[in-house]
């Protein structure tokens, strides 16, 4: 049996994939781990350790981290975060860059800008592997992904977050951290509109949790409050949204606040979407690849978009294991090093 294993290291959250492929077959296992790198830089090499396996094989290494303002410049923040994968992961790891090679440790850091947030390309090329056009959309804690796949490769009009961000194919919005403030300025209340309170008082993951979209254990972000995260739990830090408690306006005011902030998101990441499909050249796919925690709001936003959804592992039926499509890029990064080798047929 060989394993090969792929690490995505986000700002927010760490997350391993291993692959185990014998005898034509293979299953994945996916752990996340959440670390606010901002509080504990040093700390890094210890989180990756802990989620280390035993197992030997080659790693594979993507980020977005670097983007935190505790590294004075992006650059330095790669170079940290390489600098810790190099203490703990056997090899050296490998490095995956904004083309889509997996390159050495010494090219990553002789040219760290270009190994900067580049996990969305790990999806891409992964897709890529069963699709020959398709549109990618992975939503995550954060940010959503949106990434053109065409003639069997990834195709971006942007590579760097800015130019991604400028063409659509990034949108700073995601399933736990985005502020609901940042959404909507105003949201219904007592057969009105009640203007919002842009402090930190609650996040969309109080949203989700309201609406049951998701669960205690998939909010895996700290609470703004710092209290729990039940269902009522939630509802009090909504309720701060305008400056009320659900005793106040009632729990019904609450769960339409919440509905109305996720008809913006969805709406807001369908608008990317259209963007996205307009610069296509000729007639763009009318699937969706939808992966990532929020996998149900791109769902949303790709109908929206008048696209059908798929879910990412259900391109690869021989691929077994868990919900693996949640931490995609490094899922994504250990296929891409098994069927680097040949060893092993991914296609579905």
């Amino acid at each position: 049996m060989a394993d090969y294993f792929g690490w995505d290291i986000g700002g927010v959250h760490l997350k391993a994939a291993r692959l185990s492929a014998a005898s034509g077959r293979a299953s994945l296992a996916t752990r996340i781990l959440g670390f606010e790198i901002w509080r504990d830089p040093a700390a890094l090499a210890a989180r990756l350790g802990s989620l280390r396996d035993a197992r030997s094989g080659p790693h594979a290494v993507t980020m977005t981290a670097e983007l935190s303002d505790v590294f004075p410049t992006r650059a330095e923040g790669v170079r940290t975060i390489l600098g810790a994968c190099a203490e703990v992961l056997p090899g050296p790891p490998r490095v995956l860059n904004l083309r889509g090679r997996l390159v050495t440790l010494d090219e990553a850091l002789e040219r760290p800008l270009e190994a900067a947030a580049a996990n969305w390309m790990a999806s891409a090329k992964l897709v890529a592997l069963a699709r020959r056009e398709a549109l990618l959309i992975d939503i995550g804690s954060t940010t959503t992904d949106i990434v053109p796949v065409r003639d069997g490769e990834p195709r971006p009009a942007g590579r760097t977050d800015t130019e991604r961000l400028m063409a659509g194919e990034l949108v700073y919005t995601g399933v736990l951290r985005t502020p609901p403030a940042s959404l909507a300025d105003r949201v219904p209340l007592a057969g009105g509109w009640c203007r919002v309170c842009p402090e930190h008082f609650t996040v969309m993951g109080d949203v989700y949790r309201v609406l049951g979209a998701i669960t205690e254990e998939e909010y895996t972000v700290p609470t703004p409050d710092g209290r729990g995260r039940s269902r009522n739990e939630s509802m009090a830090r909504l309720a701060r949204l305008v400056g009320a408690d659900p005793a106040t306006i009632g729990p019904t005011a609450v769960e339409t606040m919440a509905h109305f902030l996720q008809e913006r998101q969805v709406d807001q990441v369908a608008r990317a979407i259209v963007q996205v499909r307009a610069l296509w050249p000729g007639d763009p796919p009318s699937e969706a690849i939808v992966a990532g925690a929020g996998s149900f709001l791109a769902d949303c936003a790709a109908r929206r978009a008048g696209l059908t959804p798929i879910r990412l592992d259900a391109l690869f039926p021989r691929l077994g294991g868990d919900d693996w499509s949640r931490a995609a890029p490094s899922a994504a990064l250990a296929v891409l090093l098994a069927a680097e080798t040949g060893d092993y047929r991914f296609t579905s």
